[in-house]
């Protein structure tokens, strides 16, 4: 297919945004029912959250490869290229599939006024289908009880955390938000659960009892960190010993432990996965799923790390971790959603005496950089505001002194952009087969 048959499709599917978020299972059941409900032809794992879910999707997704399992995996947002959100073992669904299910979808969207996440999540059910997947693991997109995503029966679900985010959407306390996401548990399925507010853990009790859900607290399990990094865990049926965690950042053991819980309840459905794929899985989750941008090192002359943080509790976890990465002085190429608490984001990264280097993302969602700068300034912080993601982390590079760190962080789609800054401007960063997307999304699923 050509690059401008890609384009095309990219730019229908991206046009859809203009029906924006519409919460709700009528559009996407439609949606499959002219498909003949692909969802219904695997198991699948459901997992949601307002941190975390990324990681721990593609840690179940990496274990289950490495036992030997077809596995499809759907996340959103993208980094780089679109296809990043449909994968099968890791690979990204192929421009020729994309086309040809857009196509196919197309009078029914049009009927139905589907919106984009609607629409794409139909597309990698059905690309899951016709791929033969032993299993598929999906991230819900937006809370959890509407979301296109909650039409799936699944062996188990995963709940890795409640916090205050897309409050505009979900609701302003812990509470109605904890109910959102709590709509994703299905009578009789089990339901790991992560550490989150008491308020939040006792909706989900509730919602689990109602269904006769059992509820598997991941605080239960007991996790032991090792001076070399290492972790041991420990579940009611197995002990871990030696896992070593390719995804970096303290806060991955929980999310590692919820996975490893729910991948237990996926063997007991007659699923095969010994406690060497666990290791194996866990140890190699970029490899297996192609998950990038989670304190990931994409440059070491200058270090740069980068981090797809986005809200005030991924932001604080990573302020936290930052001071735990040896380095001298500390440079933040920082860019935010205009509808995100991004002052108190600011805080928790200006308690680390950063130079802040302010940039906006190509989507209309994106704060523009200088009042992004003036917020910082105002907390207290110093920076400057850059026309660009490129020239922001071309300065930073500039600036930066041997031992110093390059932090890249605050959205996915920043981190997307800076990946290919960084790639186009370091002979020494690792190679990557991303080509840089033509089009950039311009709304979060």
């Amino acid at each position: 297919m050509t690059r401008e048959s890609k384009a095309s499709t990219l730019t229908y599917l991206y046009g859809l945004q203009k029906f924006g978020i519409k919460l709700g299972l009528r559009n996407i059941e439609s949606l499959l029912d002219t498909l003949g409900h692909p969802e219904r032809k695997y198991p699948a794992v459901h997992i949601a959250g307002t941190n975390g879910k990324g990681s721990t999707s593609s840690m179940i997704a990496s274990m289950l490869r490495a036992a030997g399992y077809s596995v499809g995996l759907y996340t959103s947002p993208h980094l780089v290229d679109f296809n990043e959100r449909i994968r099968v073992n890791g690979r990204k669904i192929p421009d020729a599939a994309l086309i040809r299910y857009a196509a196919r979808l197309r009078p029914a969207i049009d009927a139905l006024q589907a919106t984009f996440f609607e629409a794409t999540t139909a597309i990698a059910l059905q690309y899951f289908s016709d791929s033969g997947v032993d299993i598929a693991v999906l991230e819900t997109g937006l809370g959890g009880r509407l979301d296109a995503t909650n039409v799936v029966m699944p062996l188990v679900s995963v709940i890795t955390s409640i916090g205050m985010d897309h409050t505009e959407i979900l609701g302003t306390t812990i509470g109605k938000i904890a109910r959102e996401k709590a709509g994703i548990i299905k009578p009789g399925v089990p339901c790991v659960v992560g550490a989150m507010p008491a308020a939040a853990k006792k909706i989900l009790l509730r919602r689990a009892a109602a269904n006769s859900s059992p509820l598997i607290d991941v605080n239960t399990l007991i996790v032991e960190e090792h001076a070399d990094g290492s972790l041991d865990v420990r579940t009611p049926t197995r002990r871990y010993t030696a896992i070593r965690l390719s995804l970096k950042g303290e806060f991955q053991h929980a999310n590692a432990a919820a996975a490893i819980a729910a991948v237990e309840h996926i063997a007991k459905r007659g699923f095969t996965i010994p406690a060497s794929s666990v290791r194996e899985g866990l140890r190699h989750v970029g490899r297996f799923t192609g998950l990038r941008a989670r304190l990931q090192i994409v440059d070491r002359r200058p270090l740069v790390v980068c981090d797809v943080a986005h809200n005030p509790d991924a932001m604080m976890v990573l302020a936290s971790s930052i001071t735990r990465m040896p380095h001298a002085r500390l440079h933040i190429v920082f860019g935010v959603m205009k509808d995100k608490d991004y002052r108190s984001m600011i805080r928790s990264l200006a308690a680390l005496d950063p130079e802040f280097y302010t940039v906006q993302a190509s989507i209309a969602r994106s704060l523009p950089a200088p009042e992004l700068a003036l917020a910082i300034a105002e907390e207290g912080g110093k920076g400057t505001c850059f026309a660009s993601i490129e020239s922001a982390v071309n300065a930073a590079r500039r600036a930066a002194a041997p031992g110093d760190m390059i932090l890249v962080t605050g959205s996915h789609y920043i981190v997307g952009e800076a990946i290919g800054a960084v790639k186009r401007g370091s002979p020494h960063a690792k190679r990557t087969t991303h080509r840089a997307r033509a089009l950039t999304e311009k709304n979060i699923t």
